[in-house]
């Protein structure tokens, strides 16, 4: 008797999720989900889609490419500094080996962070692709946004720039095996660490994921703030540059995308951002994003991906 859908979704999500919120009232295999939050917390929540050819590419595994796409999302609640706790996942699948790869790389994700798969939904479509809200709390008040940047703050890179975006070069080109895969194949979201800035005091944070100039912009403009960022002092530049040669390296750490770094700026006398990230630039007033190299303007070709630019 061939396998339905709901046997399906038992064989590959149910069955695998291993983890049971302790704020969840009803979970997986209702109509809805239900939660409670513990007092003076906040719900964060945020959604995302993942589609095969324009995430990942078409002969990427699918197993890997679900796994990313789970990632991903989290940055997203990392980037709030909240903690990570519900998922719900819609996956759209050719077949249903595609289906049952998807299911793997989802919930090898939401074990590895022990994210409760609260629901979601199957569709057989000639796509491949996955829809992920994920929803996670934190102390009422508290949430890192792109708004709080104020003149004079430090701006600060948690993470490294440019290493997915030549990862997934690589793959396009053939070369599976390249030293670079990996920093595309795996994604970690930085959820301990945005926890750890939240706690600090860091107020103004995002996740760099469609390059770190575009991923600036957002600050600067929710901010208005002018953000001056100096490529030198970047984590990996000295490591690109001697690899790439300066002009490649300085593109594709400044645009490059897919790195789920967190970007934020604090105040000039916060302690113990030192042992968490890099200082990378100043808070200025004025508008947009100035980058500088030796003292030098830099302009850039672009500056990160936008889905639909002609």
């Amino acid at each position: 008797m061939p396998i339905g859908e709901f046997s399906l979704i038992e064989q590959c999500f149910v069955s695998k999720a291993m983890h049971q919120h302790k704020h969840t009232v009803i979970t997986n295999g209702d109509d809805a989900s239900v939660h409670n939050l513990p007092s003076n917390h906040e719900l964060v929540v945020s959604t995302d889609t993942a589609v095969q050819g324009v995430h990942w590419p078409h002969d990427f595994p699918l197993e890997k490419a679900a796994d990313r796409a789970v990632c991903a999302s989290l940055s997203d609640l990392a980037a709030m500094g909240a903690d990570a706790c519900w998922a719900w996942v819609s996956v759209i699948a050719e077949h249903k080996e595609a289906l049952q790869s998807m299911g793997q790389g989802v919930t090898n994700a939401l074990n590895r962070y022990e994210v409760e798969l609260s629901g979601g939904d199957t569709v057989h479509a000639a796509l491949n692709s996955l829809n992920i809200t994920v929803a996670g709390i934190l102390d009422k008040g508290t949430a890192m946004q792109r708004n709080k940047a104020n003149i004079g703050d430090k701006v600060w890179f948690l993470g490294q720039a440019g290493l997915a975006a030549l990862g997934l070069q690589q793959w396009l080109n053939g070369e599976k095996d390249g030293e670079f895969i990996s920093h595309f194949s795996d994604v970690f979201p930085k959820i301990q660490q945005g926890r750890v800035l939240r706690e600090l005091g860091v107020r103004c944070c995002i996740d760099v994921s469609d390059g770190i100039v575009q991923d600036a912009n957002h600050i600067a403009k929710a901010s208005n703030v002018l953000m001056e960022l100096d490529v030198e002092e970047f984590p990996n530049w000295q490591s690109l540059r001697e690899e790439l040669g300066t002009d490649k390296a300085m593109q594709v750490m400044l645009s490059g995308g897919e790195d789920y770094g967190l970007l934020f700026t604090a105040p000039t006398d916060m302690e113990g951002l030192d042992a968490l990230a890099t200082c990378v630039g100043v808070s200025l007033q004025g508008s947009g994003v100035k980058v500088q190299y030796k003292g030098e303007d830099v302009q850039l070709v672009k500056s990160g991906y936008d889905h639909f630019a002609v």
